[in-house]
């Protein structure tokens, strides 16, 4: 890059730093709040404990609200330029717009690729855990689902007893599960007081279970009771509070999982027999990050363009943030189309970007080029 160029990328930088320093405390005051409001309003929470939940959710809300940080950034490092003449002095000397709008587009899309590969497999960890400590302050997540090489793991349960489903394989969009094993557990008790053991009760091996309202129905299958032979029986009823949707919603978030894990996880999912269109549209979406990224910088950048003695300034500047939230909602709406399956996700995915960064490539064509 040219000294002009290095010189116009540290500017950028800069106003970066600025937007994400302000975004951080942002963010962090107010989900504190939100947590000693939703998790404080249930159990005693500290401020330290509230603050300790709030920083495991950072990482991801840095990574969703990136692409506005750096559309920010932009408006203020071109609009500094612009303000101190520079920018006239910049066209003055020659250098086409293609050229000094080249560090913004290197800027955007390594952010893009360091959002994509590293800030989100980090916060799809620290999301992770932010989810298993609320529950655990809250005392629920009882009903769990997970997908692993070896079949699907449910787990349900309430406070005097647990219940831990294994199955090879499900059918009819989760309703039936083939090849089940069951472990119950009841909590065992000092006197009146509860503890946090529990004790077998029972295991029972069975080829079918069917999710009913209210209850599982297992079929063909063989009980074992402590101390007492194995017994057979063609059906066997237990209650359950999950329905066949609260069951796909007990699934994993999209959110916690990594960039690099969602390929083997889709895969998995699919051998299991169960819907990963979600998950699917999520890995597209990460792939297209560096276009939203270039796409978002470039609106922030050809909003501030026109020398100020011109006039017109504000209205370019609302027209790019109108622009910018206009690709978000379009972005998230064609999001929503991919992962229902009603289109395929890496059109829903690459799409909405690809779009805008046409559009903006063709205006500075049309306005540098004739």
């Amino acid at each position: 890059m040219s000294r002009i160029q290095i010189y116009i990328l540290k500017q950028c930088l800069s106003g970066l730093a600025i937007v994400l320093g302000l975004l951080v405390l942002a963010i962090l005051l107010i989900d504190v709040v939100e947590q000693l409001r939703t998790v404080g309003g249930d159990v005693s929470l500290s401020l330290l404990s509230a603050l300790r939940l709030s920083l495991m959710k950072l990482p991801l809300l840095i990574e969703q609200t990136l692409p506005f940080a750096l559309l920010a950034a932009c408006m203020l490092a071109f609009m500094q330029l612009n303000r101190r003449s520079e920018l006239s002095i910049i066209r003055a000397s020659g250098l086409s717009a293609w050229r000094f709008l080249t560090p913004v587009m290197v800027l955007a899309g390594g952010l893009g690729l360091f959002s994509a590969l590293v800030l989100n497999p980090f916060a799809a960890r620290l999301t992770q855990s932010f989810e298993f400590e609320r529950a655990r302050l809250l005392q629920i997540g009882q009903e769990t689902l997970a997908v692993a090489d070896t079949g699907i793991w449910l787990r349900q349960g309430d406070d005097t007893s647990q219940f831990v489903i294994h199955a090879r394989k499900v059918e009819d969009a989760g309703r039936t599960l083939l090849d089940v094993k069951l472990i119950e557990e009841q909590r065992l008790y000092v006197g009146r007081r509860p503890t946090s053991d529990f004790a077998f009760v029972r295991r029972i091996d069975a080829e079918r279970a069917t999710l009913n309202d209210g209850f599982w129905q297992f079929e063909n299958l063989v009980e074992n009771l402590p101390n007492q032979p194995p017994e057979r029986k063609e059906n066997l009823a237990i209650p359950t509070t999950l329905d066949a949707v609260t069951l796909l919603d007990k699934f994993a978030s999209p959110n916690t999982i990594g960039f690099w894990a969602l390929p083997g996880f889709i895969h998995e999912t699919r051998n299991a027999g169960l819907d990963a269109s979600r998950y699917t549209m999520r890995w597209y979406a990460l792939t297209a990050t560096p276009i939203l990224f270039i796409a978002m910088s470039l609106i922030g950048a050809l909003a501030c363009l026109r020398l100020q003695r011109l006039g017109g300034t504000s209205r370019l500047l609302a027209t790019g943030v109108l622009a910018a939230v206009g690709l978000y909602f379009f972005t998230q709406f064609s999001a929503s189309l991919g992962a229902t399956g009603a289109a395929p996700p890496p059109i829903a995915a690459w799409s909405p970007p690809l779009f805008v960064l046409f559009a903006a490539l063709a205006f500075i064509a049309y306005r540098e080029d004739g």
